[in-house]
């Protein structure tokens, strides 16, 4: 791979994973050289300085973040997004994290019965709930509750939501059926 398309590889990594890269993990995942990696980014700090994100390095670790020219507007849509009601979506998104979490996005929209990507969007957002890597698979990401999320809802632990205990067993009770079913 030329510097330029490791640099668009890069790129897209840190986009598609949504979290910061250190260098090992690049030249693991890219199988390049350190010094490859160090101007295949450097190239791509170069051509987003003029650009919507920018590539912040710390000489560890490299990120995707917003660019400094776009913090107004930005801070002024979140606020706007965190002034309305989470609504009905929200709510049961965050009711199967709750009660069935930590899933993946595909589960909350199985268990919603549409598309959740927007409302789990939002929910991130919020800091409502955040994203764990998945065990079982190192490709998509679960969602679990924050601890925001307990102090908005004045909980401390999950049990202390209203019939824990039997709504989850429903809820297994729900899944042994279906999976009998298919």
């Amino acid at each position: 791979m030329n510097e330029q398309e490791l640099s668009t590889t890069i790129e897209a990594l840190l986009f598609a994973l949504s979290r910061p890269l250190s260098r090992d993990e690049l030249i693991r995942m890219l199988t390049a050289q350190k010094e490859e990696i160090d101007a295949a980014i450097t190239t791509l700090q170069a051509s987003t300085k003029s650009r919507g994100m920018v590539l912040v390095d710390d000489g560890k670790v490299v990120e995707l973040r917003t660019a400094s020219g776009a913090a107004e507007t930005i801070e002024r849509v979140r606020k706007e997004e965190f002034s309305r009601d989470v609504g009905r979506a929200g709510l049961e998104a965050l009711a199967a994290i709750l009660y069935r979490g930590p899933l993946s996005r595909s589960e909350i929209d199985f268990i919603r019965g549409v598309n959740s990507s927007q409302t789990v969007r939002t929910l991130l957002m919020r800091g409502l709930i955040r994203k764990v890597p998945n065990p079982k698979d190192e490709r998509s990401f679960l969602y679990e509750p924050t601890t925001e999320l307990f102090s908005e809802l004045s909980i401390t632990t999950r049990a202390e939501l209203p019939e824990y205990t039997h709504v989850r067993e429903k809820l297994a009770q729900l899944e042994a059926t279906y999976k009998e079913q298919s």
